[in-house]
């Protein structure tokens, strides 16, 4: 199932332009990591290592690598996501992983042990139970690349 991604949704906006590394098949709204300065899909790997969420989608070339516009990721900043599972209440406050397929990113309910994000509220555009229902998140500060120790 395809999902949103994540979509901004309040705090600060820094953007910032970095070409995209080669052979990128990236979406907008997908998570990405910084490799040696150039725009790169997040997987597990990084989930330490998040930099940012993309704005547009990679152009999947090996040479004239597009720039690729970041919506940095920072503590103040809160991002829509889709849950992978029913929303609930219960999930309100607690931190929960991520999956990071592209074009499929979403937060895992699942996981409890591998934390990137806080779900600080349920979207009120879906009612709480929806399977795929959207949450309000913020990123860790141990999850942001720049922020990364």
């Amino acid at each position: 199932m395809a999902t949103l991604g994540f979509e901004y949704y309040s705090g600060p906006v820094n953007i910032i332009s970095a070409l995209e590394a080669d052979s990128q098949s990236f979406v907008a709204g997908d998570l990405l990591y910084l490799d040696s300065g150039a725009a790169t899909l997040a997987t597990t790997s990084q989930e330490t290592q998040i930099f940012g969420v993309a704005l547009k989608n990679a152009t999947n070339v090996t040479t004239g690598n597009a720039a690729i516009p970041i919506l940095v990721i920072c503590p103040e900043t809160l991002f829509v996501a889709q849950a992978d599972t029913t929303t609930a209440v219960t999930q309100v406050g607690e931190d929960y992983g991520l999956n990071y397929t592209s074009g499929s990113m979403s937060v895992d309910i699942g996981d409890t042990s591998s934390t990137s994000v806080r779900i600080e509220a349920l979207d009120s555009r879906d009612a709480v139970g929806t399977d795929g229902g959207r949450v309000i998140v913020r990123f860790q500060p141990a999850t942001m690349q720049y922020m990364a120790t």
